[in-house]
């Protein structure tokens, strides 16, 4: 329920449907995202991204006043909100599902944990912006990527690593 609220005031807003300006390339860039929409709600695909989602909304909802946490914070901005949902929806069908946070600075995280050893935090920024930061054994990398709309190689790479032995 709260996930299909969600969904439909947000299917306006992604921050890039398409790549092409013509209208045969925004009626494919249309099509293309109610088949993946089928594909969420359905029950074998969608029942990790709904659960997901359900979760990233809560949390945003328990985050929405300042000092939530009783020592300052920031509410949750309306844009990280969104970019981490277009996010949870970008990543391809039958992803590993992440765990859901919030910074002290109003940003949404996104955290894929193996072990101590082997984990992977994402920060949406209210500019578009992924901040990641990855523990692969004694390796440590991070970065920032831009937001377009799809999961960017690298951090789908780093999942991989982080969720796959």
């Amino acid at each position: 329920m709260i996930v299909e609220m969600t969904t439909a005031a947000l299917i306006s807003y992604s921050p890039m449907t398409t790549r092409g300006a013509s209208e045969l390339a925004n009626f494919v860039a249309k099509q293309g995202a109610v088949g993946r929409q089928s594909l969420h709600n359905s029950f074998y695909f969608g029942s990790n991204v709904r659960e997901v989602l359900n979760d990233l909304f809560a949390v945003a909802e328990e985050c929405k006043s300042a000092n939530w946490d009783g020592q300052g914070a920031l509410p949750v901005s309306d844009e990280s909100y969104r970019a981490a949902y277009n996010f949870l929806e970008a990543l391809p069908l039958g992803a590993v599902p992440p765990s859901v946070g919030v910074e002290p600075d109003g940003e949404m995280t996104l955290e894929w944990y193996h072990s101590a050893r082997r984990t992977l935090s994402i920060s949406f920024s209210k500019n578009g912006e992924l901040h990641y930061a990855a523990l692969l054994g004694a390796s440590k990398t991070y970065g920032t990527e831009p937001f377009f709309g799809d999961v960017p190689k690298i951090i789908m790479d780093l999942v991989l690593r982080v969720m796959v032995a």
